[in-house]
């Protein structure tokens, strides 16, 4: 099945979708250090109507040359500006890992501007806002930071392998760190969108399951859970299962509308 892939939002987002006139929007957000690239087999498990638009950030994929952005603040005032067109739709958002973080912090700044509130906020692998803690990237040598990613899992052997792709990845991994470990937890008013989220029962890292309960602190629009087998990366094995309850969810959603 071919999927039509373009860039939308200027250099933020690439789309991937069926083609023909989309319903809903899926607004999708990386792993620390990752792309965009990580969602392209998503619309094959998803109706043609849903659109799976994942943002590119700086310092990586054809935003390379860019300087990275360390600081949570900066990048989230940077997306609400860049993905305020793409609200012309009903649209969720989705983020893994640092990814999560984001998307939460981007929610909060979209309702702040007075735009439309996502149908839902589906967060994975990260711990609860008031519940982060122990996240590396503000005194981590690069050799720490390569060991951390070896740690967790989800890095080729190509990568971690080679010195040259290294160089490339490392700079956008730790400021990516840098924009969540150097955010203090302040708390808010609660969102009123339901959160979805998503962790491996044997993650090593602040993201294990009872962290992430933390997330029903952050919404008064309903909460759940759903645990995987496996570790950080748990996508890597359960993403036919990740993206079916993603799936179920905006179907009810779109149909509350």
């Amino acid at each position: 099945m071919q999927f039509l892939t373009r860039e939308g939002a200027g250099p933020w987002l690439r789309t991937y979708h069926r083609g023909g006139a989309p319903r809903v929007r899926l607004l999708c957000f990386p792993f620390a250090g990752g792309s965009a690239s990580m969602f392209r087999g998503w619309p094959a498990l998803l109706p043609a109507h849903m659109a799976v638009e994942a943002v590119v950030l700086p310092g990586r994929e054809k935003r390379l040359r860019e300087p990275p952005i360390d600081r949570m603040d900066v990048l989230v005032a940077a997306l609400v500006a860049a993905l305020r067109p793409r609200l012309d739709l009903p649209y969720a958002l989705f983020g893994y890992s640092f990814g999560a973080q984001v998307s939460f912090n981007l929610a909060h700044a979209l309702r702040d501007a007075g735009l439309p509130d996502p149908l839902g906020l589906f967060v994975a692998a990260s711990a609860g806002p008031s519940e982060l803690c122990d996240v590396p990237g503000l005194n981590e040598t690069d050799e720490e930071l390569i060991a951390y990613m070896r740690a967790l899992g989800g890095t080729s052997a190509d990568v971690l392998g080679n010195p040259g792709l290294l160089e490339l990845t490392l700079p956008a991994l730790r400021a990516d760190l840098t924009a969540v470990a150097a955010l203090p937890y302040a708390a808010r008013p609660a969102l009123n969108v339901p959160i979805h989220s998503f962790s491996g029962e044997a993650d090593p890292t602040s993201a294990r399951p009872s962290l992430m309960a933390a997330w029903d602190r952050e919404t008064t629009g309903g909460f759940t859970q759903t645990v995987f087998p496996g570790g950080h990366f748990f996508i890597d094995h359960a993403l036919s299962d990740l993206v079916l309850a993603v799936r179920r969810d905006l179907d009810r959603l779109m149909a509350e509308e």
